[in-house]
């Protein structure tokens, strides 16, 4: 297993904090969100209150956002460029219908080679299972 890890958007941690998480996942292979909790508050790592509140907002609406279907239960508004919301059946801005479609696009290539990966473990379980007598379909 690789133990390097691209962070993406990872805020200013202390190094030894960073260590301490990546031992124990390394070391147990996983780790839960308590625990890095925990390590965190050791740490102490805190934020900007007024910016974790704002995030906390920005995250309130969004699922407000996402909750706006149609009959058939498709999104009917997602978000564009920027911070921006748009209802798609009545954007006739071709950037923003664009943005819209290449953020999606991103993120299912993204899930795909994460399905894949999750996928492959599954099969050499699966194998390992067959190989040595267990009938353990996963």
């Amino acid at each position: 297993m690789k133990k390097n890890v691209r962070a993406v958007d990872m805020p200013a941690l202390p190094l030894e904090a960073q260590k301490e998480i990546m031992d124990k996942l390394f070391a147990d292979k996983h780790i839960s969100s308590d625990v890095i909790v925990k390590i965190l508050k050791k740490y102490e790592v805190n934020g900007d209150v007024e910016a974790l509140q704002d995030g906390y907002r920005r995250r309130v609406g969004q699922r407000l956002m996402a909750s706006i279907r149609d009959e058939t239960g498709k999104r009917e508004v997602l978000s564009g460029k920027g911070r921006d919301y748009i209802i798609v059946e009545c954007c006739n801005d071709p950037d923003q219908l664009i943005a819209v479609r290449h953020r999606i696009e991103s993120q299912i290539e993204g899930l795909s080679e994460s399905v894949g990966k999750v996928r492959w473990r599954i099969g050499v379980i699966d194998h390992l299972s067959r190989l040595f007598g267990r009938r353990r379909r996963l």
